[in-house]
């Protein structure tokens, strides 16, 4: 978890932390911890984002991390910060995040067959045409044509797995906090930011499908309202 959250630009949170906006969200983690019956996971901070946005990550609740940008830390009220963590507690307690993960790796394997099959094209193209060289063009378009339709419908099948999580989260989040109004206006809040939930790390969208909201732009582009 904590390889996932620095590569998106994370730093590690002191628990020892003076930082009242630290404090604060180092509290609300330990309370939803307690609601929701898993171990306190370090946390991180993305200092580089205005938007607001948060992510769990993880194989298990023993490597697991949570990770809020800097725009939720200084955007969000207490309830609304507890909200959006009993949303990635959630995740936690489902173990979302393992899924998360193997989801990107089968899509990025899949990617990774379309790019070996543009580099034969391309290597045959620059070539000269030996023996066999027409069926190497034929095999590189083959694997291209495989890597984009299998990303293609790779990113749907993971959209789809990643709605339904995203309802259990939102309910879990409501039951871990018993308010229902802070998830709720902080999906409300992020709406009308400039900012919105946008992540600008060039990392943002192999793991779009594990943020709290639609980091890949303004919009919340997910159906929490």
């Amino acid at each position: 978890g904590s390889v996932v959250a620095k590569r998106l630009g994370g730093r590690r949170v002191d628990p020892g932390s003076a930082d009242p906006l630290e404090r604060r969200l180092l509290n609300v983690v330990q309370e939803m911890a307690i609601a929701s019956g898993t171990p306190v996971p370090d946390v991180f901070v993305l200092d580089e984002e205005d938007g607001i946005n948060a992510f769990a990550a993880g194989h298990g609740q023993g490597d697991a991390v949570v990770a809020v940008t800097r725009g939720a830390m200084e955007k969000l009220t207490r309830d609304e910060l507890q909200g959006v963590m009993g949303h990635e507690f959630s995740h936690l307690l489902n173990g979302d995040m393992r899924l998360n993960l193997r989801l990107m790796g089968v899509i990025h394997g899949i990617l990774l067959i379309g790019i070996i099959g543009r580099v034969l094209m391309r290597g045959e193209g620059r070539g000269r045409r030996r023996d066999g060289g027409a069926q190497i063009a034929l095999l590189g378009l083959a694997l291209f044509a495989i890597g984009y339709v299998g990303t293609f419908f790779g990113n749907l099948i993971k959209a789809a797995v990643s709605r339904q999580r995203e309802f259990l989260a939102d309910a879990s989040a409501v039951q871990f906090t018993r308010n229902p109004h802070g998830i709720a206006h902080a999906l409300v809040k992020i709406g009308g930011l400039r900012t919105g939930s946008r992540i600008s790390s060039p990392l943002a969208e192999e793991a779009s499908h594990m943020f709290f909201g639609d980091g890949m732009g303004h919009e919340i582009g997910r159906a929490h309202v």
